[in-house]
């Protein structure tokens, strides 16, 4: 399964994409391709997933992710779309999760970056792998 691995420019997004392609290619062996928003578009057509990396904290998630996949919206049909929303306070916001359920993700994650659980990084890995499946 190809994956693609879309997130914002912040500096803790850019590490966690690089772990989480990482973690799917040593424990999975998931192809990925990991790119900001702003290349990321053109990998859209060729992957069977995208996965989502953004930092939470804006009222309504992050703008750069909504507006990613509210682009590429169409082009996701047929392919398994899950959001990683990453930050230091304890869970997300109800408008944060309302906003990011808005494009029907197969599934949705909050990973603290002041902590960062590995196991949890790991079953959610499992969890991309097993629901990627279009």
């Amino acid at each position: 399964m190809a994956t693609l691995i879309a997130h914002s420019a912040e500096a803790s997004t850019v590490r966690f994409a690089k772990q989480l392609a990482e973690t799917l290619g040593d424990h999975r062996g998931v192809t990925t391709a990991t790119e900001d928003f702003s290349r990321a578009g053109r990998y859209v057509d060729s992957v069977e997933a995208v996965v989502v990396v953004a930092p939470a904290g804006e009222p309504h998630f992050h703008r750069g992710a909504r507006n990613f996949m509210a682009a590429h919206y169409a082009d996701f049909a047929g392919k398994s779309l899950f959001i990683a929303a990453l930050g230091t306070k304890d869970q997300l916001s109800t408008s944060e999760l309302t906003a990011m359920d808005a494009f029907s993700p197969r599934d949705t994650a909050y990973f603290r970056t002041d902590d960062l659980d590995e196991t949890a990084l790991t079953e959610w890995v499992t969890l991309i792998t097993t629901r990627g499946a279009a």
